[in-house]
């Protein structure tokens, strides 16, 4: 199974069987199903159990990594769903409500689940591990997952006065960002499993202030050879600290020249989101004043992960 496909499997998008990763049932012991009784008929797939929603309000709770979100802001949970179409299908609290979000499965037929977070510092924090992440390559756009996001992207940044999204899945090195002010994008950027997946518009101030590389004006693959070329530079720098005497990890403070890694990474992601609206993973600091609040649950269709061609 591919590097990539696993990401997809990750993210709940697509199927990623037993016999394709060889692993089975390995944490409970158990042999992968096959799908059939012992008296060799096809066995019914289990029903699926529907996450419990809790409406008590809670606190925020901190998430980030390994999911992708979109801040919007807007006044209620209840018109960022409206603008999307989806209806609502509980009330839930952070706990709750980032359970379902985070929730995963193989199955293209189970539920998959976005949770809109209460206004929180001024912005509703649409979360999903199967929301659809930007990327236009010279290879497509991952079976339409390129397009469902300009979908979302469109409904959200026709209706409120700003929207961005961001997204990380570290396994193969995801990292994506987008923001759009008054209806226009003024910056989409997504890197994963070594090659840009999107680069539109111009670096932000704020992507400039954390040392991001500039890749203003450059195609996804001229992105991806001068991301590369910054890497490999870096790297020598740092072998010839290393070779000169420099402690390896203060090596690598020196060889950046007191810039992020050529490389995108989570880390990258959280501190852009700092920036541009609210760090999602620093929501449990105690000193950061927010009261309990609740949001909402929605299911999302297949048509909003992935826009059939």
């Amino acid at each position: 199974m591919g590097r990539f496909r696993k990401f997809l499997a990750g993210l709940g998008i697509g199927k990623a069987t037993d016999e394709e990763t060889g692993l089975g049932d390995a944490e409970s012991g158990t042999m992968p199903s096959t799908g059939l009784s012992k008296g060799g008929s096809t066995a019914a797939p289990p029903e699926e159990i529907e996450p419990h929603f809790d409406p008590t309000p809670d606190l925020p709770q901190p998430f980030g990594y390994k999911v992708n979100w979109f801040a919007v802001r807007a006044s209620s949970p209840e018109v960022v769903l409206e603008a999307l179409g989806l209806h609502a299908k509980a009330p839930a609290n952070w706990a709750s409500g980032m359970a379902a979000a985070y929730r995963w499965s193989a199955s293209d037929d189970a539920a998959k689940w976005v949770f809109a977070s209460p206004v929180t510092d001024g912005w509703v924090l649409l979360v999903g591990t199967s929301l659809p992440y930007p990327i236009n390559t010279e290879d497509g756009d991952h079976c339409g997952i390129g397009r469902a996001f300009d979908v979302i992207f469109e409904r959200l940044k026709s209706r409120f006065e700003e929207v961005q999204f961001f997204g990380s899945y570290r396994v193969v090195g995801f990292v994506a960002w987008a923001r759009a002010v008054r209806g226009a994008s003024e910056r989409v950027f997504g890197y994963g499993d070594g090659g840009v997946y999107a680069n539109i518009g111009r670096q932000s101030p704020e992507e400039a202030t954390l040392g991001f590389p500039r890749l203003d004006g450059l195609s996804v693959s001229d992105a991806t050879d001068r991301i590369f070329e910054l890497a490999g530079a870096e790297s020598a720098r740092q072998d010839a600290l290393v070779a000169s005497g420099v402690p390896p990890r203060e090596s690598i403070v020196q060889a950046r020249q007191g810039k992020a890694s050529a490389i995108p990474g989570e880390e990258h992601v959280a501190a852009l989101a700092r920036l541009w609206s609210v760090d999602p993973t620093q929501l449990g600091d105690p000193a950061r004043a927010h009261d309990p609040g609740i949001g909402l649950v929605a299911r999302i269709p297949k048509d909003l992960m992935r826009v059939p061609t």
